[in-house]
C-alpha cells in the first residue's frame, strides 16, 4: 500500500500507529523520505510506504514506469479535491494502476459540495460525478444572475448527489462508533476599553488607523478582515514591508490568562492564526510548548512526545501545522481559540486533534470572543459552512440505516 499524507502525519501518526495496534505489528512500513526515498519506494519488502503529498513530483515518474502497490490511501483526502493543482495532475494518470483506492477525511465538504467532484474522481476515476467538473456543475448546481463567482445547490440536488456516492463512502460518527466522550463548546467573552473600541470602528469603517509607531492600512474588504482579526487579538501589522506590528490592546491575552489560572494546571493547548501572535503569546508564557510551521521532524516529535505526557500546562499551536494527523489526544482535554480561522476545515481538524480515540475526558473547547466585533462574525461563517457538510453526513448515515 502506499500511502500519500500531510508532511507531519506522514512522519509521525503513520509510522507511529502500526507499533500501537497487535493487528499491525508483523507489517514493515517505510517512510519514502530523504536520501533513500528512492530506494525505501521500490522495496518490495515494505508492506506500506508512507509519503507526503508534495513527494508525487518525483514518485509520479518511477510509478509511471512500473507501479508495484495495490492500494493507493490517500489521508486527508481533500488535498486532492482541486483537480486542476499540480498534485492531482501527477497523481491522475497513476489511479487506474492501482487495484483499490482509499480515501479518508473528516472533512470531505468544508467549503462546500463542489469540494466532492475532485476527491470522489480519485476513487472511482469518474463513474459516478462524471469525468469533467463542467458537466459536474451544469448537472447539480446553478448561479445567481447577480453572482457570476459562486455556485448554489438546491436541498433536493443535494440529496440526489450524496445518494449518488453513498454506495462507496462511509461516515462513522463519534458517538456511534468510536465512543468518544462529548464536545462542549464554551465561549469566554471580553470587552475592549472605550478608546480601543474607537480604534476598532475607525478600522472598521475607513481602512485606515494611526497608531503611535505605524499606520495600519486596508486595500480592500478581505485585507481589512484580516486586520480585524488580528485588532481583537490585540495586534495588527503596520502599513510596511518589513512585517512589523503594533500592539494596541492585552484585553483577550488577559481573557486567555484567566482561563490558564482558573484551569490551574490543567493542560490546555492555544490555537493561533498570526506570527504576531505567537511572538506575544510566548513572551507571555515563555515555559510553553509551541507547534508551528518549518519545525523540523526531530523537534515535532519530542514537542508531541511531551505534551503526551499530560503535564504539560500551554502549548501553543498553529492550526495550518498541526490541524490534520497528529495524535495529542493523551496530552489534555482543553483546547482555546486565541484567534478563529476561517477555514472550516482547521477548526474541525484542530479540535479532532483532541477528540480522538484515545481521549477520556469531555474535550472543552473555549472560544475567546471579544463581543461586537469580528468574532462573531468568523463564528458565524464557520456555523454556515458546516451546515453543508452536515448534510452529506446526516445523509450518509440515513442510507446506512435503511441498509
Amino acid at each position: 500500500m502506499l500511502v500519500l499524507a500531510p508532511l507531519k502525519p506522514a512522519e509521525s501518526t503513520w509510522m507511529d500507529e502500526p507499533r500501537k495496534w497487535k493487528q499491525f505489528a508483523h507489517l514493515k512500513v517505510g517512510l519514502a523520505r530523504g536520501p533513500f526515498r528512492e530506494q525505501i519506494l521500490k522495496d518490495l519488502s515494505y508492506d506500506v510506504v508512507v509519503t507526503n503529498y508534495d513527494s508525487l513530483e518525483w514518485i509520479a515518474p518511477i510509478l509511471e514506469m512500473r507501479n508495484d502497490f495495490d492500494i493507493l490511501a490517500a489521508d486527508e483526502l481533500t488535498r486532492l479535491k482541486h483537480i486542476q493543482s499540480k498534485r492531482f495532475k501527477l497523481l491522475k494518470p497513476l489511479l487506474k494502476t492501482f487495484m483499490y483506492r482509499w480515501g479518508a477525511t473528516g472533512t470531505p465538504a468544508a467549503n462546500g459540495l463542489l469540494d466532492l467532484f475532485g476527491q470522489v474522481m480519485v476513487l472511482d476515476l469518474g463513474q459516478r460525478l462524471g469525468r469533467y467538473i463542467t458537466h459536474f456543475r451544469m448537472t447539480y448546481f446553478y448561479q445567481k444572475p447577480w453572482d457570476q463567482y459562486r455556485y448554489y445547490i438546491s436541498d433536493q440536488m443535494a440529496d440526489k448527489l450524496v445518494e449518488k456516492i453513498s454506495d462507496i463512502c462511509m461516515y462513522l460518527a463519534n458517538d456511534e462508533e468510536l465512543e468518544l466522550p462529548p464536545l462542549i463548546d464554551v465561549i469566554r467573552r471580553t470587552d475592549l476599553p472605550p478608546k480601543v473600541r474607537r480604534q476598532y470602528y475607525e478600522l472598521e469603517t475607513e481602512f485606515i488607523l494611526k497608531l503611535d509607531n505605524g499606520l495600519v492600512t486596508a486595500s480592500n474588504a478581505g485585507v481589512l478582515t484580516s486586520k480585524l482579526r488580528q485588532f481583537t487579538g490585540g495586534a495588527v501589522y503596520n502599513a510596511t514591508a518589513d512585517h512589523t506590528w503594533s500592539n494596541v490592546h492585552e484585553a483577550k491575552i488577559e481573557l486567555l490568562n484567566d482561563l490558564i489560572e482558573e484551569l490551574a494546571g490543567e493542560p490546555l493547548m492555544v490555537s493561533y492564526q498570526f506570527e504576531h501572535e505567537y511572538e506575544r503569546l510566548m513572551k507571555e508564557h515563555p515555559k510553553a510548548l509551541w507547534i508551528k510551521g518549518g519545525m523540523s521532524k526531530g523537534v515535532l516529535q519530542a514537542t508531541i512526545a511531551e505534551w503526551n505526557l499530560g503535564n504539560v500546562p500551554v502549548m501553543f499551536v498553529q492550526p495550518s501545522a498541526a490541524a490534520l494527523g497528529l495524535n495529542l489526544q493523551f496530552g489534555g482535554n482543553n483546547l482555546a481559540w486565541f484567534s478563529l480561522t476561517y477555514n472550516l476545515e482547521e477548526y474541525i481538524q484542530m479540535i479532532a486533534r483532541l477528540l480522538r480515540k484515545g481521549q477520556t475526558k469531555p474535550v472543552m473547547n473555549y472560544i475567546l470572543s471579544v463581543s461586537d466585533t469580528i468574532d462573531q462574525v468568523v463564528a458565524k461563517a464557520l456555523v454556515g459552512k458546516d451546515v453543508t457538510q452536515n448534510k452529506v453526513f446526516e445523509a450518509l448515515q440515513g442510507l446506512k440505516r435503511e441498509e
